[in-house]
């Protein structure tokens, strides 16, 4: 297929890119609002062309990847999927800023294949899950920490201003490890929350979920951009024996986006939904929506 590219941060540059690379796919345009170093992300690449027409997006092409500061994935993935192009966009889709509903039934319309980057559904991490709930897993736990405290000139300053992310901490990682809970056991019947700690902004640096299942499944889930140990971790209990995911991406590819995007070109040339449909995605915003309220 023929890609266009919205965005150059690190996870283009890191990821997207050379995942699309690999994977023998064509980049027709890398987007970014500096013109100048969306051509040299471009370059650099392999890509054809890049700069900050948002024309090139949707123009000759099959599929467009969105990696910009999430207020602007819905209306850019509502554009290219009106243009015809199927779209695969980062997480979150919208975290608390909300349409992904509108999103998802736009994409039924058009017939066009949309998905979101929750990759972990892909690896290890969601196998494990799968294992220990058929196990007979009840009682779940998350718990993530890492240090992220960005200036006033950091590149990724905007992460801490709701308007434009969507969320703090909640939206940024604990989206990742939501989709995992939320593909394994749908929707909640109850969401408690506490948020606190909040960036000038507005963005929570913690965020302490606490889930409940009809099925009787309750999951505790603890998010913090904090300093101190990094964690990244998982467990459950079952039957008075604990299992334990530490850290959560225990045997991953190095380049979690190499499967999503074979798995995204799959479900295109097959006509089926991606890994992560665009209507799952939206419901873990509707959790963080939830849980920010």
């Amino acid at each position: 297929m023929r890609w266009a590219v919205a965005g150059y941060g690190d996870v283009v540059t890191r990821r997207v890119l050379p995942a699309l690379g690999a994977s023998g796919e064509e980049v027709a345009y890398v987007w970014g609002r500096d013109p100048g170093r969306a051509a040299r992300t471009a370059a650099a690449h392999g890509a054809a062309r890049g700069g900050d027409d948002t024309g090139r997006l949707f123009a000759g092409v099959d599929a467009l990847y969105v990696a910009t500061p999430v207020v602007a994935h819905v209306p850019l993935a509502a554009r290219a999927l009106g243009a015809g192009c199927h779209v695969l966009v980062e997480k979150p889709l919208a975290g608390a800023l909300g349409g992904g509903a509108a999103l998802a039934a736009r994409a039924r319309a058009v017939r066009r294949c949309a998905g979101v980057a929750y990759y972990r559904r892909l690896g290890p991490a969601a196998r494990w899950l799968a294992s220990v709930l058929r196990d007979g897993a009840t009682r779940l736990r998350v718990d993530f920490r890492v240090p992220f405290d960005p200036g006033p000139e950091h590149p990724m300053r905007w992460r801490t201003d709701p308007a434009v992310a969507g969320g703090g901490v909640l939206a940024d990682a604990g989206s990742h490890r939501l989709d995992l809970l939320l593909g394994a056991l749908g929707r909640p019947s109850h969401i408690g929350s506490r948020v606190d700690r909040r960036f000038p902004a507005g963005c929570e640096r913690r965020a302490r979920l606490t889930l409940a299942w009809a099925s009787g499944v309750t999951a505790e889930c603890r998010f913090a951009w904090a300093e101190g140990p990094v964690r990244d971790r998982f467990e459950a209990e079952a039957a008075g024996r604990s299992y334990v995911l530490d850290p959560l991406d225990a045997g991953s590819v190095p380049n979690p986006h190499l499967p999503l995007i074979a798995d995204f070109v799959a479900a295109v040339g097959e006509g089926r939904a991606p890994v992560c449909p665009v209507a799952e995605a939206a419901l873990v915003d509707e959790v963080i929506a939830a849980a920010l309220a």
